[in-house]
């Protein structure tokens, strides 16, 4: 009888281990089923809304590679709309639209931002708006700049050194916080090194406007100007200036197949939208506690680029020397004796502008400023 005991043990051992060998392989199925069916976790969207297209030279294209940039190391897409002109219904339509594909904050490159736009972002509560602006943020908008006006600062130096005329000019939208802080701090970087010479901007209206910016060009060039800098959407002035033989500094990027190009002043648009956005990564908001972004050349968002083998070996040891100056955050631009062109005095000899001032209350012209009819 043993044999046969011993047997049916092996029998039921057998079937006891097939038994769970179908289990275990009828898990794997499920599981690999349920992986397949399961729906991928959705990817963050960041919407971008410009005035202009995403290849634009200047400032749509600096704007749109920085977003792009930071937004693929962080893992969310980006949704871009192009040629947005800025009126309340087709931003109305555009924001519908961004809502639908699940976008969660938006990136506005328009420059202002009337009433009723701010009352528009407002109907969206549950996205976050980052605007191109110091000069207000509300709940749910973000003020979003950086300090170019620290190396606008340098650029005036730059210019003060290279003219041979002494007249040194400028290319601007209009006056506002924005354009007044970086035209005021290249008129005191030029005066700094060259207290005789004059600078002159030409007004074009708006951000671009490529005949008016052309005409300004030529403008200032029967103003005998010999270098020049902008602050204009596009380069327009830049490809007028080198057309003209004129020395410049660009507003965006450097273009060294430029013969006139000196070089640019430029910020770090990617380390901009990558501090920004990476908060959204870690909270769900982008849980700024003061409603503003706003840094530049000590956090190495803003810099001079490269200098051309044009600039004088005087400018270069000064443009070193003042960023030595700067990193050890000395020799302050806004600081000292100031006076607008009304000769009202803006800064007493021992005071400082404060941030808060320079992102909002900046509505002068610094003493130098002449401006062009």
């Amino acid at each position: 009888m043993k044999p046969v005991d011993e047997e049916k043990q092996g029998s039921h051992l057998g079937a006891f281990i097939l038994g769970i060998a179908i289990v275990l392989l009828l898990c794997i199925v499920v599981s690999v089923a349920e992986f397949r069916t399961a729906p991928k976790a959705l990817r963050p969207k960041i919407g971008m809304i410009m005035r202009g297209t995403k290849d634009e030279d200047g400032w749509n294209k600096v704007q749109y590679q920085g977003l792009r940039d930071a937004a693929k190391e962080l893992g969310m897409d980006v949704i871009v709309k192009e040629h947005a002109l800025g009126t309340i219904s087709e931003y109305r339509q555009i924001l519908k639209s961004f809502a639908a594909q699940g976008v969660q904050r938006v990136v506005v490159t328009w420059h202002r931002y009337p009433p009723e736009l701010r009352e528009l972002f407002r109907q969206y509560p549950d996205m976050e708006f980052i605007l191109q602006t110091t000069e207000f943020s509300e709940e749910n908008m973000l003020s979003c700049s950086t300090r170019l006006f620290e190396v606008q600062y340098l650029a005036g130096m730059i210019a003060g050194y290279q003219t041979e005329t002494g007249i040194v000019g400028y290319v601007a939208p209009f006056q506002c916080v924005e354009v007044n802080r970086g035209l005021n701090a290249f008129t005191i970087g030029v005066k700094r090194v060259n207290p005789a010479a004059h600078v002159k901007v030409a007004w074009t209206s708006d951000w671009d406007t490529p005949d008016r910016e052309r005409a300004a060009v030529e403008s200032l060039a029967m103003e005998n100007v010999d270098v020049l800098s902008y602050q204009q959407d596009g380069r327009t002035v830049a490809d007028a200036a080198e057309k003209m033989g004129i020395d410049y500094i660009d507003a965006h990027q450097p273009h060294p197949e430029h013969r006139h190009c000196l070089t640019a002043v430029q910020s770090d648009w990617k380390a901009v939208y990558h501090n920004l956005l990476r908060k959204h990564v870690r909270h769900g908001r982008m849980a700024n506690v003061n409603n503003y972004y706003w840094q530049g050349f000590l956090h190495h968002i803003v810099s001079v680029a490269p200098l051309s083998e044009w600039v004088s070996l005087r400018a270069r040891e000064a443009i070193a020397r003042s960023v030595r100056d700067r990193a050890k955050g000395e020799h302050l631009i806004y600081g000292g004796e100031i006076y607008d062109t009304n000769g009202v005095k803006r800064c007493d000899e021992k005071e400082i502008l404060s941030n808060e001032y320079l992102r909002e209350q900046m509505n002068w012209l610094v003493k130098g400023v002449e401006q062009v009819e």
